[in-house]
């Protein structure tokens, strides 16, 4: 990564549009990441969104926020159709070549699409047909066939066409990343070849510039929040089906009944799911406390918490995952409470001791051993153990400590 080193075109193509609340922690921070590291590398991003959003004022406040977020990154937005329309990956393929012709590449070096996900990688698979210039770095998030599972004809219809997909964009790519070890396992036992090129496990990270623990930071934080005296759980992030916020409420009325200094902290634009699952479980309002948060904000309200909580059931799609809110609890100090199913995290917990699993459906005797067992290091050790938890995740969950193998996977492919 020095000045010397030859010129990169880098792509980096998303289909899940720009408000995909993901975007900022994974796709415009490493993007960033590489410009101050990498700067050999010529950076552009081709983000799809879906044409619902068409016409709504705030898609031009998001651009222009997007383009503030990675100065030095050509940016081009389009349109795209609702998913799993027929033709969709020549439609992709249509605007990532347009996207391509707008940027105007010249000459015939090597341009290096990163992919993210199978969607568009078939897409530029397609592209690729077309101009031979094209390296396709495929990156899975996760499992496609088990997250389309539905029942009927709409089900063997959402079946056979990512089944294409996944297929086509596996036949075209250079390189390949999966977010955890077992993704990679899973994806080899479906009959996709990872041995085409260079390879990577590279899973979703933190920003530490964003996310860290500062002690004056987490006193002060606690004290705004009025969560000084109290000792803190928190659950962040979104309230779709497979983040379980009935598990999480149930966890928290458990250990509520036996800590009755115990309170919830939600950082969540969709609180109301967990809220209404709490009050059901018979939880106060007092032993909550809700915040929306932009993700710059988030690590503030992290950082004023004890115990990060993510839970959830034993299935192929959590089997494979690597939630990016893991990292981020670790780096603002936070042990989490999690189940042993989600990707490669029970493993990391276990081995450097930065929290605990429970089984799920979760059990309230392992929950409240688990919020004890915590509670006691925090306790007997305080900030040394934030501080631990926080080094774990600057070390191995980290983009600063994943960017030379992303960089030097751009430079095998664009040879």
């Amino acid at each position: 990564m020095t000045g010397e080193a030859q010129p990169i075109n880098l792509v980096h193509f998303v289909g899940e549009g720009i408000f995909s609340p993901v975007l900022d922690s994974q796709v415009l921070t490493p993007l960033r990441l590489l410009g101050e590291h990498a700067p050999h590398i010529d950076r552009t991003i081709v983000c799809l969104t879906s044409v619902r959003y068409q016409g709504d004022s705030a898609v031009k406040v998001r651009e222009d926020e997007i383009r503030k977020k990675i100065p030095g990154v050509t940016a081009r937005f389009a349109y795209r159709p609702f998913l799993d329309v027929p033709l969709q990956g020549r439609i992709w393929a249509r605007h990532l070549g347009r996207a391509l012709a707008e940027r105007g590449f010249s000459g015939d070096s090597p341009i290096i699409i990163h992919c993210r996900g199978h969607c568009t990688g078939a897409a530029a698979a397609i592209a690729k047909q077309r101009d031979r210039r094209l390296r396709i770095l495929l990156d899975m998030r996760g499992d496609p066939l088990d997250e389309v599972q539905r029942p009927g004809l709409v089900g063997r219809y959402l079946a056979w066409l990512h089944r294409g997909f996944l297929v086509r964009a596996f036949s075209a790519a250079d390189g390949v990343n999966t977010v955890t070890k077992r993704l990679a396992d899973v994806l080899r036992e479906r009959g996709m070849q990872l041995d085409r090129g260079p390879d990577l496990t590279i899973g979703c990270c933190v920003d530490t510039r964003r996310f860290y623990f500062d002690s004056t930071a987490r006193s002060k934080h606690r004290e705004e929040l009025e969560l000084k005296e109290k000792f803190v759980l928190c659950y962040c992030g979104a309230m779709s089906h497979w983040q379980r916020p009935d598990a999480v409420a149930g966890a928290f009325a458990a250990v509520l009944q036996h800590m009755p200094d115990a309170h919830l902290l939600i950082v969540s634009r969709e609180a109301d799911r967990l809220v209404d699952h709490l009050s059901r479980a018979g939880v106060g309002a007092e032993h909550v406390t809700v915040r929306a948060a932009a993700h710059d904000q988030v690590a503030d309200f992290l950082q004023a918490a004890d115990v990060g909580l993510l839970l959830r059931e034993d299935c192929p799609t959590n089997q494979v995952a690597s939630p990016v809110k893991f990292a981020e609890y670790l780096r603002c100090g936070l042990p989490v409470i999690l189940t042993p199913y989600i990707g490669d995290f029970g493993e990391l917990v276990t081995r450097e001791n930065v929290g605990r699993t429970v089984t799920f459906p979760v059990r309230t005797e392992e929950m409240i051993d688990a919020a004890k067992s915590l509670r006691k290091l925090l306790e007997s050790e305080g900030d040394d153990f934030r501080r631990r938890c926080s080094r774990v995740a600057q070390e191995q969950l980290s983009w600063e400590g994943k960017l030379t193998q992303l960089v030097e996977l751009y430079e095998k492919l664009s040879v």
